[in-house]
């Protein structure tokens, strides 16, 4: 009983403490040390940035009304995950440069990006959306989902309260640019672009080792 100083404030329910929480199921240990974490972190947000100038240099080349306005909120969302992850980095005890500049992971992959962001001519949407939304992005998610496993859960927490946000947005991104690009390869010879379009991106990025460079050829977003 608690002890209530009067008959009226004496409670019937039992004592307990602000201790009495339940435990954190947590485990202190993870793959990345914190030049690790902070690596791959800039690795993300060259992805981010990279992407997001890309769609945006496409917004004046898609003629497509629907496409411009959907990538509109996708490349602002994008623009948030990178400022995200710019403002994880000084808590990582990066160095000046280090934050204010994000990295490729090797110049393979930098190649890669380059490649996705290569078509420009407005009858080329599909190559454009393809590497996106069939490659880059689906890529990207289980990348990050990789890093959220293998962290520390306790220790970069921060972090992977990030990617756990962009991670649900990513997703979204993926179904609507899919069910576009469905509904523009409505021939075979559209399809086939959109097959040769992610064939061709996914042997690069395999080759090169993903966002990150140390992700093999079995990960999952590789294929």
């Amino acid at each position: 009983m608690y002890p209530g100083l009067g008959r009226d404030e004496t409670t019937t329910f039992e004592p307990y403490s602000a201790f009495d929480i339940p435990a954190d199921l947590r485990e202190l240990h993870g793959r990345y040390d914190v030049e690790a974490t902070a690596r791959r972190v800039r690795n993300f947000r060259y992805a981010e940035e990279w992407m997001m100038m890309a769609m945006g240099g496409w917004l004046a080349t898609v003629p497509e009304m629907p496409v411009k306005t959907g990538l509109g909120k996708i490349i602002w969302e994008g623009a948030k995950a990178a400022d995200e992850f710019g403002k994880r980095l000084p808590e990582l005890r990066c160095g000046r440069k280090a934050v204010n500049e994000s990295v490729a992971s090797n110049e393979g992959f930098a190649g890669f990006i380059q490649d996705v962001t290569e078509p420009e001519r407005p009858d080329l949407t599909i190559e454009k959306l393809a590497g996106v939304f069939d490659v880059l992005k689906p890529h990207l998610v289980e990348a990050y989902q990789k890093h959220m496993r293998e962290t520390d859960a306790i220790t970069d927490a921060p972090t992977v309260e990030i990617l756990d946000e962009v991670v649900r947005k990513t997703e979204r991104h993926i179904a609507w640019g899919r069910e576009v690009l469905d509904r523009l390869c409505d021939t075979d010879a559209k399809r086939e672009r959109r097959r040769k379009r992610v064939s061709e991106l996914t042997a690069t990025l395999r080759a090169c080792g993903g966002v990150t460079g140390d992700i093999g050829d079995r990960d999952p977003g590789l294929h």
